[in-house]
Formats: structure tokens, C-alpha cells, sequence
């Protein structure tokens, strides 16, 4: 949009306003009331809300307070506690009961989503551990201390704490968008280049996938499609793998076969 020369150009919404930029998308002239910036680009209210524009907001919303893998690995491991806690009180073990269903407490809590079990479930296996230890000895508190780790690592997580409704920094979401959203034929082709090199009827696929993600890769499209480092890299180990069975792997097996014996 353009002004005629001499002329001061006002605000698309606000006419009585002064204009200070224009839209990133659309080109209109917008006062600092109107401005906004969607990662670090200036945009007019209307396009901002647009969900091509405000991709990482999109995909956020998507995830926000919707179990992840690790709810329901978290909930199928309370079940199994459950279970032994049912073993452990037939056979008299009752402390071991009770610490089992203490940590089911924690894990079904966790599975609903009640932010407190999101930090119980990590000093939960410490606790056990060193109970455990006091019952059955040092094993079990190196077993407590693995699933430390575990607990941690999930804690830690950005798709979980969005289960949860913990927010996340712009650039873990944009991590994650790109992890699990972001032209996934790339990825696609990336792990079908890798196991045609242990089963041949992957390389075509790979080559093929890897090809059509190549061709989607524009860092100018909103939202930007990218990988294609991956891409190609998937094309290149699927003719790879192709290659090392035609001309090395496949002779080679099909000598082996014609030594055995008849």
C-alpha cells in the first residue's frame, strides 16, 4: 500500500491516527496501538491472529493440557504398581505395599494432571530408593536412582510441562514444533535412508520421500518448512543403501548361499 507523496498515511483501523508502520503480511498501515509482533515480525491485529502467522501459538494450543507419551508411560507404570502392591500385601510385605502404593498415589495424580505430582515424580524414586534400601538392601537404591533420571528427564520435558499447563520458552517450542510438525517426509526419508542399509526395500522409498520433502523446503513460507539437510541426507544413504546390496552385500550373500551344501 502506498501513499501519494506529501501525504502523511494513517492507520488502517484508526484514521484519525497516524500510521508508524506497516503489516509484515498485508502491507497496511498501522499505529502503535495496532502494532504487533509475532516472532520478531511486525504485523497488523488481523494477521497476526492468523494461524500461518502465529504458527507456534497454533501448535501450543494444540498440545496445552493434552496428555503426552510420558502420561501414559507414567499411568501404565501405576498400574503395574498397583498390581504389586495386590502381590505384596497376599504375601505380607506390607511395608513394600505401602511404599508401592505411595508411589502409585504419585503416578495416578501425575496421570490426571495435578501439578503437584509433576514435581513429586521426581523425588518419588529417591524416596523409594532409599526405603527400599533400608528394607532389601543397596539394589534397590541404585534402581531408585535410574528412574531419577527418568523422572527428571520428563520433568524436564517441554511437551510435558504443556500437559500440565507450565508454559515454555518460544525457542523450546519452536524446538518442538520442528522436532514433531516440520516436514516430516525429510524425517521420514532420513530413517528409511539408514535402514536401507540392513534392508533394501527401504532405499526407493527413502529416495523418493527424500526427493518430495526437497521439493517442500522454503525457509520463506509462513510457517517455514525446512530440513533439508535431512532430506538429502536421506536420499543420499537410501542410494547408498541400494548400491552396497546390488553390488556388494548381495553377491556376497548369494556366494555364501551357493557354497552351502546341497
Amino acid at each position: 500500500m502506498v501513499s501519494p507523496v506529501g501525504v502523511t498515511p494513517r492507520c488502517a483501523v484508526h484514521p484519525e491516527v497516524d500510521a508508524g508502520a506497516t503489516c509484515q503480511r498485508c502491507g497496511g498501515f498501522v499505529c502503535e496501538a495496532c502494532t504487533t509482533w509475532v516472532m520478531g515480525v511486525l504485523y497488523c491485529a488481523a494477521c497476526s491472529l492468523r494461524p500461518e502467522v502465529n504458527y507456534l501459538e497454533v501448535f501450543r494450543l494444540k498440545l496445552w493440557g493434552r496428555r503426552d507419551t510420558n502420561a501414559w508411560l507414567v499411568g501404565g507404570g501405576t498400574l503395574v504398581l498397583l498390581a504389586g502392591v495386590l502381590t505384596a500385601f497376599v504375601e505380607g510385605e506390607w511395608r513394600l505395599a505401602l511404599v508401592m502404593l505411595g508411589s502409585a498415589g504419585v503416578g495416578g495424580a501425575f496421570y490426571l494432571g495435578q501439578r503437584w505430582a509433576r514435581t513429586a515424580l521426581v523425588f518419588t524414586p529417591v524416596v523409594a530408593g532409599l526405603v527400599g534400601m533400608a528394607l532389601f538392601g543397596p539394589v534397590m537404591l541404585v534402581g531408585g536412582f535410574l528412574l531419577f533420571v527418568t523422572a527428571l528427564q520428563i520433568f524436564l520435558d517441554p511437551r510435558s510441562r504443556l500437559f500440565f499447563r507450565v508454559d515454555v520458552s518460544e525457542k523450546e517450542l519452536r524446538r518442538l514444533w520442528d522436532l514433531r510438525v516440520n516436514n516430516p517426509l525429510a524425517r521420514h526419508a532420513l530413517s528409511m535412508g539408514f535402514a536401507s542399509f540392513f534392508f533394501p526395500l527401504f532405499g526407493p522409498p527413502a529416495v523418493v520421500l527424500g526427493a518430495l520433502a526437497l521439493r517442500k523446503v522454503d525457509a520463506r513460507a509462513r510457517p517455514p518448512i525446512g530440513r533439508g539437510w535431512q532430506a538429502l541426507a536421506g536420499m543420499l544413504l537410501g542410494a547408498g543403501g541400494m548400491a552396497l546390496w546390488v553390488l556388494v552385500l548381495g553377491p556376497l550373500m548369494k556366494g555364501l548361499l551357493e557354497r552351502l551344501p546341497a
